[in-house]
């Protein structure tokens, strides 16, 4: 059988470079690392080769542990680094409103409803995700969509 330490001496390159790709805080990769290797010590006896290598057990925790992560942690602040809340991405003339409701109707419902909230009734993304019960990454997300989608409708 393989001890803890050999186990962490090869797979620790590894898991770190995953978690690493994953984690942009080093602080909080390294934890992450550390989490994943303290699970494989406590449940290395309950492994079964019969059911997977040792790499994929390993990978399994890792990943789970990554996922896990994110779920408490419920910001991704790598997006919200590019992502910002942008101004009104064209001006409107008057005349020009009857081509953005044809427009916004080829939205899907969510993202016309974002759309509506943040530029025709002022609320900010945050507050738009917060109305719509949504996170405030997925809101951005779903704006950045929804403004693609109208740019390319709208032939702008």
């Amino acid at each position: 059988m393989v001890t803890a330490q050999q186990i962490y001496e090869e797979y620790h390159p590894k898991v770190h470079a995953y978690v690493r790709g994953k984690i942009q805080d080093p602080h909080e990769a390294e934890d992450l690392v550390s989490a994943v290797f303290l699970k494989v010590v406590q449940k290395l006896d309950s492994y079964d080769p019969a059911k997977a290598s040792l790499s994929t057990w390993i990978y399994t925790i890792t990943r789970n542990t990554v996922t896990d992560y994110f779920r408490t942690h419920r910001t991704m602040v790598a997006f919200e680094d590019w992502m910002v809340d942008e101004p009104a991405p064209f001006p409107l003339a008057d005349d020009a409103l009857d081509g953005l409701a044809d427009a916004l109707l080829t939205l899907k419902e969510k993202e016309r409803d974002l759309v509506i909230l943040h530029y025709y009734q002022g609320y900010t993304l945050k507050a738009v995700a917060e109305k719509m019960r949504m996170s405030y990454i997925n809101a951005k997300v779903i704006h950045k969509k929804a403004l693609t989608s109208l740019r390319m409708t709208l032939g702008g």
